[in-house]
């Protein structure tokens, strides 16, 4: 599959290339796109450029500046922090959450670019810990550009002129101090094109699986991306691009994995599972996601409690892959138990999935059905609600 990825570059005061700022591109039109949902443009950035394209190519050793929607923003990506500006985007308020973000990722050592400042929107705390300031100098005049320019200057930031289209902007903004510029005059976007490999669904979603438990079992994980020419590819392009400043290649999806460490495998491995299932089925992977962790929750065994996640998170593998279930579970390495409570709704395993799927339309079944492993259906009901604040939760780390 093509696909692209715009990329404008950002100059010095010497007209220097500095950074590059990566922009989301749906074709090969320089000009722009359309898009309606953000976090799907900056998940398509993130995985175009950090996995399918590859940094070095787009950018070299030169850090890039990445957009970061509110939920990027409060659940960013796994990025090492020296070869990426974060930008804090206009439309975003200021709330507590977010303060806490920002500070977080200042002091994870991330450097934050405000993007398009309006004085009426500054939030003094925010301009204390951000890096870059950006200002679209054409949407001032020079005089009302000059008083904003002045009222920064008690903050650290630097600042960085955007949409700078001809001479005269050029030499209005060094003048006014300006450290960083962008713009047609210097560089119009230039689009990238790269190939996007598929990777197989059903590993993926064992990935999904196996990657959010507490301690992921590395050499399972090993097993099931070495299955995968593509995702063991992507990974091992990953670990050794120039990003990493690796002294020498990583050769195998072991030494990857050991190297990447849990937190940021984690991270990758759900935005690339995000990526790989069919972005028109994202519904069903939080439907997926309830029932896995709704089933977990009514096993009376934590030893086996793997087991029932699973069942819950397979239940939409027909939906997903367009396969017959039985067709597609022949491929795996699943327990009879397993398998009978998927395809026949046997066993206390399918009696759990059976009642996690009778809460997802409560209306419809009798509260009787909605009963399972001796709990009331009050009982069940609360651990629903678990089950689906759960799933929202990783959909929202997940992009």
């Amino acid at each position: 599959m093509d696909i692209f990825v715009g990329r404008q570059p950002i100059f010095n005061r010497e007209r220097r290339i500095v950074a590059h700022e990566l922009l989301f591109r749906d074709a090969g039109d320089a000009s722009g796109a359309v898009f309606e949902d953000g976090d799907a443009a900056t998940r398509e950035v993130l995985e175009s450029a950090f996995v399918d394209i590859g940094l070095d190519r787009l950018a070299g050793r030169q850090p890039v500046f990445l957009n970061l929607t509110r939920n990027y923003l409060l659940h960013p990506p796994p990025l090492p922090p020296k070869q990426v500006v974060y930008e804090i985007l206009e439309d975003i308020d200021f709330v507590d959450d977010i303060q806490r973000a920002i500070a977080r990722l200042a002091a994870d050592g991330y450097r934050l670019a405000l993007d398009d400042y309006v004085a009426e929107k500054a939030d003094p705390a925010v301009l204390s810990r951000v890096h870059i300031i950006k200002l679209d100098v054409l949407a001032h005049g020079p005089r009302e550009l000059e008083r904003i320019v002045a009222s920064l200057r008690d903050y650290p930031a630097r600042l960085l002129a955007e949409k700078v289209e001809d001479e005269a902007t050029w030499t209005r903004c060094l003048a006014l101090g300006f450290d960083l510029f962008q713009g047609y005059w210097f560089s119009r976007p230039q689009v990238i094109r790269g190939r996007r490999l598929q990777a197989n669904q059903a590993i993926v979603l064992q990935l999904l699986r196996l990657v959010h438990k507490p301690a992921p079992d590395f050499r399972e994980l090993e097993k099931l991306i070495s299955q995968d020419v593509n995702l063991s590819y992507k990974l091992l392009r990953m670990i050794n691009s120039p990003y990493y400043g690796l002294s020498r290649k990583i050769e195998s999806v072991r030494r990857a994995l050991v190297y990447i460490g849990q937190d940021a495998l984690r991270g990758w491995l759900s935005m690339l599972s995000v990526r790989e299932l069919d972005e028109q089925n994202r519904g069903l992977t939080g439907l997926a996601l309830t029932r896995a962790r709704m089933c977990a929750l009514l096993c009376p065994n934590e030893q086996e409690r793997d087991a029932w996640f699973t069942v819950g998170l397979f239940s939409v593998l027909d939906q997903l892959t367009g396969l017959p279930m039985e067709e597609v579970l022949a491929g795996l390495p699943l327990s009879d138990d397993v398998v009978a409570a998927l395809l026949h709704g046997l066993g206390p395993m399918g009696e759990a999935l059976a009642c996690a799927i009778a809460l997802e339309n409560p209306r419809e079944t009798e509260p009787q059905d909605r009963r399972t492993a001796g709990l009331s259906a009050e009982e069940v009901a609360a651990r629903y609600l678990e089950a689906v604040a759960w799933a929202q939760e990783q959909m929202q780390a997940l992009g």
